[in-house]
């Protein structure tokens, strides 16, 4: 795929001294820069730079994908599975992001794909961690792609953020802490909007709409309703009033258990595919099952793979470990492989995983001029749509007036369906799942024409 060229950038932010190693000439078609940089002692975030496939992609706006999990990659999930320039087995994808926008893979939170940490203990725990760690990264990329393109990257080009499921709660918090810092002059930035792709935003609701969800796609009769709504509520109060560490996940892998159960092991990521008993027993940690098991939700009643396994499983995981990580540069390292600190990262953000994360949407709405854009499927389970309307609903019912008008449609050519619902936030829903590339090109138009001016 080419031979990478190799720099090691420093930088100094405030006090903090900065490496970075920076890359060029790199996997696949178009220009890209990769590198690592460290945004605190001995924890690293990986980034990875597709510029826009233009003849100046230093005029295009610059989309920064964060991948959902907690613990998800951006590089390899979002990369070749759902808006790089090539899919999983390498051939060119049509609908590619980078064809209009420079886009940036950031595999975060730290432990996340490339990115790592040298000791468990600095894993964050809370989103306030992965936010600042993401700010610190920014200030870097920011700092490393000036120094190397000669372009005002901070001032000049516009950045929106996407993200995916819990990528979505990420992207939020971040935003709202940059809208903040840009505020109080401690970085520079030409912030934008934000798309949420079927966002993990209010877990409660989300899991709260499950069951009615379930029975009225016929996946459960009306005893498993009931079962799962008792579980539904049981993880509802302990997130509410949990006093003990755990508590709410031990909720969340109960209620997991009892979908699974109820289901037959039913795809939580596109409800119309096999589901755990139609799949052969080889086929478990295959590609359709485990790439966007981002929530390690089928192995809720087999337990968690063995935490440091360097074994590659399925296509994606072959994928990264070898070629890409060899011509990027990162297999003659002594990192530690992609996707290996996966599960500790999970299990980090346990106590943070189902808290709300509205709140800070109604703060962007009423002390931003930001854009949002959300995006859901209606085959998707996690962030389901009845879920995904009921928090919208809710939130817009207690806006101000200056935030809340009539509905009007928009159209997306044809295979799904937007609704600006707000003076700066349209809802869109597609026929498919955020998780397949099937939603990906109607959005991407939906968003195109939403934000405007751009393509």
């Amino acid at each position: 795929m080419g031979r990478a060229v190799t720099w090691i950038v420093w930088i100094t932010v405030g006090s903090e001294f900065l490496a970075s190693v920076v890359a060029n000439n790199g996997f696949g078609p178009g220009k890209q820069h990769w590198g690592y940089s460290g945004v605190r002692p001995r924890a690293y975030i990986f980034w990875w730079l597709h510029q826009a496939h233009t003849q100046r992609p230093e005029t295009r706006p610059l989309i920064i994908w964060l991948q959902g999990g907690p613990g998800a990659s951006s590089s390899g999930y979002g990369n070749f599975e759902e808006i790089g320039p090539l899919d999983r087995t390498l051939k060119p994808r049509e609908n590619s992001w980078v064809k209009d926008y420079n886009v940036l893979f950031v595999d975060s939170p730290v432990g996340s794909g490339f990115s790592y940490v040298e000791d468990r203990s600095l894993l964050a725990r809370n989103t306030t961690t992965v936010v600042s760690d993401l700010i610190a990264f920014l200030k870097h990329f920011y700092h490393t792609m000036s120094a190397i393109t000669m372009n005002d990257w901070e001032g000049s080009v516009p950045l929106y953020i996407a993200s995916e499921s819990y990528g979505g709660r990420i992207a939020v918090e971040f935003a709202y802490a940059l809208a903040h810092a840009v505020q109080g002059g401690t970085i520079r930035c030409n912030l934008r909007g934000l798309f949420l792709g079927s966002p993990w935003l209010s877990p409660v609701d989300s899991i709260a709409a499950w069951p009615q969800y379930l029975a009225g796609l016929g996946f459960v009769d009306e005893g498993g309703r009931e079962r799962i709504e008792r579980k539904v509520a049981a993880v509802r109060d302990t997130v509410r009033q949990s006093e003990r560490p755990g508590l709410s996940m031990e909720g969340w892998h109960g209620l997991q258990q009892t979908i699974v159960q109820e289901t037959g092991g039913i795809n939580c990521y596109n409800v119309l595919k096999p589901s755990r008993k139609e799949i052969q027993p080889h086929d478990v940690e295959s590609d359709e099952v485990l790439v966007y098991g981002e929530t390690l939700w089928w192995y809720s009643d087999t337990g968690p793979p063995p935490p440091e396994s360097h074994t590659s499983s399925n296509p994606l995981e072959q994928l990264m470990r070898g070629p890409v990580s060899h011509t990027l540069g990162i297999a003659a390292t002594k990192r530690p492989p992609w996707g290996t600190q996966r599960t500790a990262v999970f299990d980090a953000l346990g106590d943070d995983f189902l808290q709300s994360s509205v709140g800070t949407v109604q703060r962007l709405l009423n002390e931003t001029d930001l854009e949002l854009v959300v995006y859901s499927g209606q085959l998707d389970l996690i962030a389901c749509l009845p879920g995904t309307r009921g928090w919208m609903d809710r939130l817009f019912a207690h806006s101000p007036a200056s935030l809340s008008r009539p509905s009007r449609a928009a159209s997306s050519r044809g295979t799904g369906r937007g609704t600006r619902i707000a003076s700066r936030t349209t809802r869109f829903c597609g026929p498919g799942t955020w998780y397949r590339p099937t939603i990906l090109p109607p959005c991407y138009t939906f968003c195109t024409v939403t934000l405007g001016g751009h393509r």
